[in-house]
């Protein structure tokens, strides 16, 4: 399985460390060997395995003014 997942943690100030931890832990970047197909000539297909870098995470860290429950 594989995909992208947007989480949104609202925490105290002192709590962002602790939760930049985690997800640093939980979503480490590393290679994997994926199948990709390139055209020769005639029109005929070949799969080439190629070396990808994937995970890691984006993470945003922002003051919240507001916020209210409805």
């Amino acid at each position: 399985m594989a995909g992208n997942t947007t989480f949104i943690s609202g925490v105290e100030d002192d709590q962002v460390e602790k939760v930049i931890d985690i997800i640093r832990k939980q979503s480490s970047r590393r290679t994997q060997i994926v199948p990709s197909t390139s055209t020769m000539d005639a029109g005929l297909y070949t799969s080439v395995p190629i070396e990808v870098t994937v995970g890691g995470a984006t993470i945003f860290v922002l003051d919240v003014d507001r916020f209210e429950k409805v």
